[in-house]
């Protein structure tokens, strides 16, 4: 039998150590923006996380909730933070069974580096678990997943607990539409921020249809969906923290596809592109 290659843990080591700046994780790459929320925007910016696959969002996630306890000085038990809402074909949410609880308190969630090699090597490779374990961490609140894996006939509009480390409640909340997702955001209480998270497969195929080999939604479809003037833009916007996007052009059908289908997020939203310093959001949010 052939013997697996092994990686020498004392290069592993040597590596992590070096700190050289702040580092993003494998395949990934961020830029910030103006804050889309104008009465934010004069002491808010936010960081637009791009990865390949969608596990190293998990990385973002850990870097802004270390960024926001060290500006408001609190501790983990103490921090409140924000809710994840993530648009996805599939359900990434998982479970107790997708992280190892002894693995993640070895975690420095102040060691980027340490945090980017644990998504490659720590979370699940199909990219189908990493959103437990940043409940776990207290990382991301509540989860509001909007979903198009299961057939509009099972109930998605449904929800369950999960807790963090520290024994908190954390509801998630599934969704076959867009409406009802609107709806559960609006009812929540007031100063909850968001982390917006896309994974572009969203944008393949028609609900309740099956993602091999399916066309992408127009762009009509899209830029309707991404309408300023539709409620769930300023749910989503108006306390935004940052967004992570997943190419993912495994499951869009190549990467050309999952380039095409961000072009189209990106013209929907922004005037320019968003790694060009005349970037801007081209509306102001509604009043909610």
């Amino acid at each position: 039998m052939k013997r697996k290659p092994s990686i020498n843990p004392k290069l592993v080591e040597k590596l992590i150590s070096r700190r050289i700046g702040d580092l993003d994780p494998a395949g990934g790459v961020s830029t910030f923006v103006d804050h889309p929320n104008r009465n934010l925007r004069k002491r808010n910016c936010i960081e637009l996380a791009f990865v390949i696959e969608h596990r190293f969002a998990f990385s973002y996630w850990i870097k802004w909730k270390q960024a926001a306890m060290q500006k408001q000085q609190v501790p983990d038990p103490s921090f409140r933070p924000p809710d994840l809402v993530t648009w996805d074909w599939h359900d990434d949410v998982g479970g107790e069974c997708d992280f190892i609880v002894s693995e993640l308190e070895l975690l420095d969630q102040s060691n980027e580096s340490e945090v980017g090699f644990f998504c490659w090597a720590g979370l699940r490779s199909i990219n189908d678990g990493h959103i437990a374990p940043a409940v776990w961490l207290n990382a991301i609140g509540d989860v509001y997943v909007l979903q198009k894996q299961r057939d509009k006939s099972e109930c998605l509009n449904q929800s369950f607990p999960q807790q963090n480390r520290f024994g908190a409640s954390r509801n998630v909340r599934l969704f076959n539409n867009v409406k009802d997702l609107t709806k559960a955001l609006a009812a929540r209480e007031s100063g909850k921020r968001t982390i917006w998270d896309l994974d572009l497969d969203f944008f393949v195929g028609p609900e309740g249809g099956g993602i091999e080999h399916a066309p992408v939604v127009s762009k009509r479809t899209i830029r309707s969906l991404l309408n300023y003037n539709k409620p769930w833009m300023p749910a989503m916007l108006c306390d935004l923290v940052g967004i992570t996007i997943a190419i993912e052009p495994m499951y869009t059908g190549g990467m050309s596809r999952s380039l095409s289908l961000y072009q189209t997020w990106e013209e929907s939203l922004f005037t320019g592109s968003v790694f060009d310093d005349d970037c801007a959001w081209k509306a102001e949010l509604p009043s909610t």
